[in-house]
């Protein structure tokens, strides 16, 4: 019986060591959360646009009629008629 309670004496006491020397020990861990950088984003400019230039239109219009009786005691009547019509349409960028 006294070498059982030497050994329970013995057991409590290397049981007792490692509890105190594991309750000494700390251990520390720390995280450290890196950021990730955007990735790179391409800036694109829309085309600049021109508009066109303003246009200056010019339109012309004639018309023109003639009417003419030639008398002669000789040759008789003559009548004579003319007309004459003309359309111009210009386009051109003003400036």
């Amino acid at each position: 019986m006294k070498h059982v309670s030497r050994l329970t004496i013995g057991v409590m006491g290397l049981a007792l060591t490692a509890l105190v020397s594991a309750c000494g020990t700390t251990t520390k861990e720390t995280t450290t959360y890196v950021p990730v950088a955007p990735a790179p984003q391409a800036v694109v400019q829309a085309p600049v646009e021109v508009p066109a230039p303003p246009t200056t239109t010019t339109s012309t219009t004639s018309d023109r009629s003639s009417n003419s009786t030639t008398s002669d005691p000789n040759a008789g009547t003559d009548y004579s008629s003319s007309r004459q019509h003309s359309e111009s349409v210009t386009s051109a960028p003003s400036n």
